[in-house]
């Protein structure tokens, strides 16, 4: 599991508390903050940043120390809270990781609004619902995924349901909802190598439907949807450092189109997968190397859902984690976990390649990056 979060360090060293100005976008960044053995954490907790969205560059306006190893964040539909998972359990004092909520307060601090049980073992992942009204956790060490309801005042309830995905092995690492179906949830396990189709109800009730399986020992880990409608789906491969490209049915089944490596076929070191996102404009694919160290990027024929290789970008840092594409999709950041550092990316729209805008920002540990 490499389930990290970054916290942003500014060059003097000094959290900047002015507003932000036009040409600057908030993002905020989640870390680990303790030393959990496959990472040191030394962040302080979630980090609010202005992103030069010319440059790229981050630096903090405010931090919230209140949380432990906030691997995973996302922000409500109407941007008006942040939830997180505090990745944290099975010890003895502590059985189970949290999931906290959080109000977008002036200045965009984070008020604490409440904390709950995340009722398994390093929550690894969160998001919310099409409604905006149930968040969703995944639990990766005890393979089981929780739902909440979200009050009005942006609090959560107790958990509404708990399940744990089939096999002997189970670690959820993804869960969200189909886009334009609020019953349609998957539940990525990479444990079980399968993706797990489930139905939510109108009080947050999950039912199994469906599975699909992918190549034993491939771990899935994230998965992806066009975001123009197309019937297509993808899913990164942590272990085999492959991406699987899925033609999604209308019953939600999903038939395997084409199986592609995330790697150059010359590339003999080790490696594992991490993110995967598609362009804004849905004809460009990016996914994260661990190892390799890159960002690899890829053609999605439209009329097939099928990729086709375009390049590797080098991401200047060592284990990219999770990364971002601006909603104009004219910047890609990611955030390398082992070399503590956010580097910015602009761009080609007409060829999707990237190239380093020249800012990199100093980050611990970096994992998680949402933008307001």
């Amino acid at each position: 599991l490499f389930a990290l979060v970054l916290f942003v360090q500014c060059t003097d060293n000094k959290i900047n508390n002015t507003m932000t100005k036009k040409q600057e976008q908030i993002v905020f960044v989640g870390t680990y903050t303790e030393n959990l053995g496959f990472v040191d954490g030394k962040a302080a907790g979630i980090y609010t940043c202005s992103m030069d969205t010319v440059t790229g560059e981050l630096k903090i306006i405010n931090e919230t120390t209140d949380i432990a190893n906030p691997s995973f964040l996302t922000v409500s539909n109407d941007k008006k809270y942040l939830y997180a998972v505090a990745e944290n359990g099975g010890k003895p004092t502590q059985p189970f990781g949290s999931v906290v909520a959080y109000k977008i307060t002036e200045g965009y601090k984070l008020m604490k609004i409440n904390e709950v049980s995340s009722y398994g073992v390093a929550p690894c992942h969160i998001s919310i619902d099409n409604s905006g009204k149930v968040v969703m956790v995944a639990n990766y060490g005890t393979g089981n995924v929780v739902t909440y309801k979200i009050n009005e005042n942006g609090a959560l309830t107790d958990s509404v349901c708990m399940k744990k995905n089939p096999g002997k092995q189970a670690w959820a690492h993804q869960i969200f909802a189909k886009a334009n179906d609020d019953k349609k949830i998957f539940v990525i396990d990479k444990g079980a190598d399968k993706i797990f189709e489930y139905e939510m109800n109108a009080n947050a009730e999950l039912t199994l439907k469906n599975s699909t399986q992918t190549a034993k020992g491939a771990g899935p880990r994230h998965m992806e949807y066009s975001p123009n409608g197309k019937p297509y789906a993808y899913v990164l491969n942590e272990n085999n450092s492959t991406i699987n490209a899925f033609h999604v049915e209308n019953t939600g089944k999903l038939t395997e189109i084409q199986t592609i490596p995330t790697l150059p076929d010359t590339f003999k070191g080790k490696n594992s997968g991490a993110e995967i996102f598609i362009h804004p404009n849905s004809m460009f694919l990016y996914a994260s190397n661990r190892g390799h160290n890159s960002i690899a990027i890829y053609h999605i024929n439209s009329e097939t859902g099928s990729l086709t290789r375009i390049g590797y970008e080098p991401t200047q840092g060592e284990i990219p984690r999770n990364f971002l594409i601006t909603p104009n999709g004219k910047m890609l950041l990611v955030a390398n976990q082992n070399t503590n550092n956010v580097v910015a990316f602009n761009i080609d729209a007409a060829t999707g390649k990237l190239t380093a805008t020249g800012k990199i920002s100093p980050i611990f540990t970096p994992v998680c990056l949402k933008m307001l």
